[in-house]
C-alpha cells in the first residue's frame, strides 16, 4: 500500500491535469492514476475549434509537462473501487490499494459504440476514431462517417481534405452540431449527407469494405462502398468503478453540487463523466480548478 496522499485524481485528461496542477501549486500532496496515455480524447483533435485554440496534443502536453514539473507523480493503473478506509479513501486498483484524504474522478468519457454487426471485428482495419490520426491513409478513397454532433462535423470535413468521397449519416433530420460547422457540411462538394439513415453493421474481409445502411424512407438497406469508416455517436462515461453511493443521472453521469461534490464525503468529479458539464475545453480546465479548489477546503475545514 502506497503513503496516503491529500488528493488522488483518476484520469490525466485535460481536466484531470488541471486539477493536479491546481492542487499542487495549492501545496497539496498529489498523484494522477491513469492506465492509457494522459491528456485524453483531445490528443486526438489536430486543430481545436472554441476559445481555446491550437493543437490539442500540444495543450495536452503543455499542461503534463506544468504538472510533472510540480511534482506530480502517475501511478499506471485502472481503479477498480473507490472506499472509505476509517479517515481515508481507498482506490483500489490493478496495482494495489491508495490511501488519499480526497478523490477527484476525472475519469472522463469514451467514444460510444454503435454495437453493430462487423464495428468490434475490424477494429483498426478499417473502424477509426481519429479522423486526424488516420485520414492520411484514406487519400483518394471513400469513407463513412456516422453522428449528427460536433464531433462527427468535425471528422467529416477533417477527412474530406484527404478521402475522395465523405458519406455522412445520420439518424435525424437535423444536425445538432454549431451551425457554422453545418454550413461547411452542407456547401462541400465532397461530403454526401444521408438523412435519417442508419448503418446496420459494417462488412468485409480483412478489412472494410462497405458499411449496410438503411433510409427511413427506403424499402431495403443498401451498401455504400468505403475503405474507412469513423463512428462519432457521442459519449459514455468512464465510470464503472465508482461505488453507488455516487450518485449518478438517467445516462449513467456522476451528479455533483455546484462546488463538484458527489454524495460520498471528500469525493469529487469533474469533466465529461460528470452530469452537467459544459463540454468544451474551457469547461474541462475550469472544473479541473474547482475541483482542485474544493479538494483543498475540504482537507482545511
Amino acid at each position: 500500500m502506497s503513503q496516503p496522499h491529500d488528493v488522488l485524481i483518476i484520469g490525466t485528461g485535460i481536466t484531470g491535469l488541471s486539477a493536479a496542477k491546481h492542487s499542487l501549486q495549492n501545496g497539496l500532496s498529489t498523484v494522477t492514476m491513469e492506465a492509457l496515455l494522459p491528456g485524453g480524447l483531445v490528443t486526438n483533435v489536430n486543430e481545436l475549434d472554441g476559445e481555446i485554440q491550437g493543437s490539442g496534443s500540444d495543450i495536452a502536453a503543455a499542461l503534463m509537462l506544468e504538472v510533472h514539473k510540480l511534482g506530480a507523480k502517475n501511478i499506471n493503473a485502472t481503479a477498480a473501487s473507490i472506499e472509505r478506509d476509517a479517515e481515508m479513501l481507498a482506490v483500489t486498483s490493478d496495482a494495489g490499494r491508495h490511501l488519499a484524504r480526497t478523490v477527484i474522478i476525472a475519469s472522463g468519457a469514451r467514444l460510444r459504440r454503435l454495437g453493430i454487426p462487423g464495428e468490434a471485428e475490424f477494429e483498426d482495419r478499417g473502424v477509426s476514431h481519429c479522423a486526424d490520426c488516420d485520414g492520411p491513409f484514406y487519400k483518394d478513397q471513400n469513407v463513412v462517417v456516422v453522428g449528427g454532433g460536433d464531433s462527427a462535423a468535425q471528422e467529416a470535413l477533417v477527412l474530406s481534405e484527404f478521402a475522395r468521397q465523405v458519406h455522412l449519416v445520420h439518424r435525424g433530420a437535423n444536425f445538432k452540431a454549431r451551425q457554422h460547422l453545418v454550413d461547411r457540411l452542407t456547401d462541400h462538394p465532397n461530403i454526401v449527407i444521408h438523412w435519417r439513415a442508419q448503418v446496420e453493421a459494417v462488412l468485409g474481409d480483412r478489412s472494410v469494405r462497405a458499411v449496410r445502411v438503411r433510409e427511413a424512407d427506403g424499402p431495403a438497406a443498401g451498401e455504400i462502398s468505403c475503405t474507412g469508416f469513423f463512428p462519432y455517436v457521442g459519449l459514455e462515461p468512464s465510470c464503472e468503478f465508482v461505488p453507488e453511493a455516487v450518485l449518478r443521472d438517467a445516462g449513467g453521469l456522476l451528479l455533483t453540487d455546484a462546488n463538484l461534490r458527489t454524495a460520498m464525503p471528500g469525493v469529487f468529479a469533474a469533466g465529461a463523466v460528470r452530469s452537467g458539464f459544459g463540454g468544451l475545453l474551457k469547461h474541462s480546465v475550469a472544473e479541473g480548478v474547482t475541483a482542485a479548489e474544493s479538494a483543498c477546503a475540504f482537507i482545511r475545514s
